[in-house]
């Protein structure tokens, strides 16, 4: 099977109210030594065996802040240990803010084919509100040298459901992104996280729980302005031109294997689930230790577990099902399983198809669009 690596940089300049990624903002010394550890860990999973892998993802954090050298050093390391298929989509995170031409062109050199910048919004109250430290004049200033860069194929991310968004300030992001003209777009309404500065805002007053039936009206204008674009809406959150849906993150939604690799990252290879130790000074002095347990597992696993037949059955049926044209081959599912759909969950696809949650066509099962808000009411019923 085709591996994805996904590789974690846990570096930041600043920590977002709305946030709780594993990200540092205190620790960026550390950068040449933790690439160091990452080209390590790669060979410890690696065990020898040069496996096949069609994508890579830097993810963060900010992976934006890494120097391009260390980047060309990953990258390097993952073509000693593994063999790509074809030509590989390789994706960086980068905060708009924290890129220049010579930075672009110094990681399309390395490597990188393909940019994910997060926007979040387009309109300045919002974005401070999120503490984001760029204002939209500079995204479109990234967007610009992306391209000239040679880094055409790119995401941007926005989020709705943002306390004192309104319809018209959505639709006002939407239409500004639009503009530029993205091959590739990424929707995320708000969840206000434990921890979260965010989440004490909330307590003391400062803003406002976002209003649900907004959100579901912004995520109801988006798709509707979207598809005027031309933009085919094959994810729950994602939106993309004709042949530029993420490849990365069809791994994840088709069920795949995947790596995960740096500080505090999850992988699920080989039958098992697993996640890397999340401090990174941590990550660093374990990749050293030395003794790796084996494929898929380095020294940094702070945990692991092998994935039952129960785990896996809800697995595969609530990340396809997020994909909202290709749904869940139901024959394959039994295949895989030996049970069909209905002898494990019995009478489930009757009782959400009667609430016209899901529908059956052609041997699959889809959401509908009625769900699409709604999924993970969907899912809990499959878990």
């Amino acid at each position: 099977m085709t591996l994805s690596l996904y590789i974690h940089i846990p570096f930041c300049r600043h920590r977002c109210a709305y946030c709780d990624f594993n990200t540092y903002t205190s620790l960026g010394d550390l950068k040449a030594e933790y690439a160091d550890a990452v080209c390590a860990e790669l060979a410890q999973v690696a065990g020898g065996e040069k496996r096949p892998y069609h994508t890579i993802f830097f993810g963060g954090g900010t992976p934006s802040l890494m120097p391009p050298e260390t980047i060309r050093q990953i990258l390097q390391a993952v073509d000693v240990h593994f063999t790509p298929t074809g030509v590989p989509e390789i994706t960086m995170e980068a905060n708009p803010g924290t890129v220049d031409g010579a930075y672009l062109a110094a990681v399309a050199a390395a490597g990188v084919n393909r940019l994910s910048f997060g926007v979040q919004s387009a309109v300045a109250s919002e974005l401070a509100l999120l503490e984001r430290t760029h204002d939209f004049a500079t995204a479109v200033t990234a967007v610009e040298l992306a391209r000239a860069a040679g880094l055409s194929n790119f995401n941007l991310d926005l989020i709705y459901g943002v306390p004192g968004q309104t319809l018209a300030s959505w639709r006002a992001s939407l239409e500004a992104v639009l503009a530029l003209q993205p091959p590739h777009l990424s929707l995320y309404c708000l969840t206000i996280e434990p921890g979260t500065p965010m989440q004490r805002w909330l307590e003391n007053g400062r803003i406002q729980l976002p209003d649900p039936d907004l959100a579901a009206d912004q995520y109801d204008l988006a798709r509707d302005l979207l598809a005027q674009h031309g933009y085919s809406h094959y994810e729950i959150s994602n939106w993309a031109k004709p042949g530029h849906e993420c490849a990365h993150n069809l791994t994840y939604w088709r069920d795949g294997e995947y790596l995960g690799l740096g500080a505090g990252a999850h992988g699920h290879a080989g039958g098992v689930r697993y996640q890397v130790v999340k401090q990174p000074r941590v990550y660093i002095k374990r990749v050293a230790s030395g003794g790796a347990p084996g494929y898929p597992l380095s020294t940094a696993v702070a945990d692991h577990h092998a994935i039952s037949q129960e785990e896996a059955m809800t697995d595969a049926i609530i990340t396809q099902l997020r994909l909202l044209q290709e749904g869940l081959d139901l024959a394959a599912f039994a295949g895989r399983f030996g049970r069909t759909l209905d002898e494990v969950y019995d009478g489930t696809v009757d009782q959400l198809a009667d609430w016209d949650l899901v529908r059956v066509r052609d041997g699959r099962l889809y959401l509908t669009p009625q769900a699409y808000f709604l999924s993970n009411q969907v899912f809990y019923r499959f878990m």
